[in-house]
């Protein structure tokens, strides 16, 4: 699957945006999978994805 500029910038950016959030206040993923799923991401891959980060957000915290 070939992924653009524009949607990898998007999601670089929500990605992000994001951790900020949740390192602030917790949240980030209402920024993330709306950003996932804008993209293209399967719903299915876009909350496995969503779970992942925050698990590895939560680890390393």
């Amino acid at each position: 699957m070939e992924i653009g500029l524009v949607p990898l910038l998007v999601g670089i950016a929500a990605a992000f945006a994001g951790g900020f959030i949740d390192a602030i206040a917790g949240g980030g993923g209402l920024v993330t999978m709306p950003a996932l799923l804008l993209t293209g991401v399967p719903p299915h891959a876009a909350l496995g994805a969503n779970k992942f980060s925050a698990c590895m957000g939560t680890c390393v915290a």
